[in-house]
């Protein structure tokens, strides 16, 4: 998942319609306009945190899946395991 093309809406400044944008423009642009003019002006320093959140999101995204998938395996040779060296019983 890259964060920085997700779609999102920020409220008009000045009540208006919905800014529709990306996260990604929000930590990239200096500034977004909405349909009627009005403005936000993003400090450097906010837009920094900004893209070092989304950053740290997409290593612990891919953390997760890389445990995940382990997990999975692990599960499925336990399940194989259990099944496999159970005493089997039949009757007559």
């Amino acid at each position: 998942m890259d964060l920085s093309r997700e779609k999102t809406e920020i409220p008009c400044p000045g009540g208006g319609r919905s800014i529709k944008t990306t996260y990604g423009d929000l930590g990239r642009k200096s500034s977004l306009k909405s349909s009627k003019g009005h403005e936000y002006k993003f400090k450097s320093s906010d837009q920094s945190k900004l893209k070092r959140s989304m950053d740290k999101i997409g290593r612990l995204q891919k953390e997760f899946e890389r445990d995940m998938e382990r997990a999975q395996k692990e599960f499925g040779e336990s399940l194989n395991n259990v099944i496999s060296n159970a005493d089997i019983i039949l009757k007559r």
